[in-house]
């Protein structure tokens, strides 16, 4: 073969890259910090839950300035070996963050947003996510979910992550995973909680990573991605 510096796609790194989205209290935020040396951007005071259990305690937590500081803190984290994940809790919370501090930079009413004001958000993080793809580290995206019902009914015709329209789009088209957190209270084993991996009619999710369930019920992180 003439082409140089290929790798076969076995040897390729694999890296997870993935959007974990769903209700409170679903265990999204303790499935995470069971990622390998998480390094957590903290939109949510995360780290008061995780303060409750000893193993995460030493998870190292920052809420970056901006998104051009949250760049350069992944580039050094890439370098870092202490760190092999990255964590964002939550996307939904680091974009409102982002898009009021625009506004105020702007000298605006940041509660007065218009289309072209979301459309920059979209085109910020969008950029971010693709920076984010492309990095050799694990990503960890939380989100929370947005259900949308038939207004006469009250059925749930659809449940995705709380982003805007274009914003997810571009988020679940740069994920190897998107995945939906969802608790199931239980009489016989307590709360169990269910990860859905692939589509089902209401729930918006998938893998590339070739897993099979429609969901893996009490999911931990090194058995679904072999770490």
């Amino acid at each position: 073969m003439d082409i140089l510096n290929f790798t076969t796609i076995q040897n390729k790194p694999r890296w997870v890259k993935a959007l974990i989205y769903g209700q409170a209290g679903s265990g999204k935020t303790r499935f995470a910090a069971d990622a390998p040396n998480p390094f957590w951007f903290d939109f949510e005071d995360s780290a008061e839950t995780l303060y409750h259990w000893p193993d995460y305690k030493h998870i190292p937590a920052k809420k970056p300035f901006d998104v051009a500081e949250m760049r350069k803190d992944v580039l050094t984290a890439i370098k870092d070996p202490d760190i092999d994940t990255i964590v964002i809790d939550s996307i939904t919370t680091c974009l409102d963050f982002y898009l009021r501090q625009y506004m105020e930079k702007q000298k605006r009413d940041s509660y007065v947003l218009y289309e072209a004001d979301y459309k920059y958000a979209t085109q910020v993080f969008t950029d971010l996510f693709g920076f984010l793809q492309d990095a050799p580290i694990h990503v960890v995206i939380i989100g929370h979910e947005r259900i949308i019902r038939d207004t006469e009914s009250g059925n749930t015709l659809g449940i995705f992550p709380d982003v805007t329209p274009r914003l997810q789009q571009a988020v679940t088209r740069l994920v190897n995973v998107v995945g939906y957190m969802q608790a199931e209270p239980s009489q016989l084993k307590g709360t169990t909680r269910r990860l859905y991996v692939n589509r089902t009619k209401i729930i918006e999710a998938k893998n590339r990573l070739n897993i099979q369930q429609t969901y893996v019920e009490n999911p931990i992180w090194k058995e679904l991605f072999n770490d």
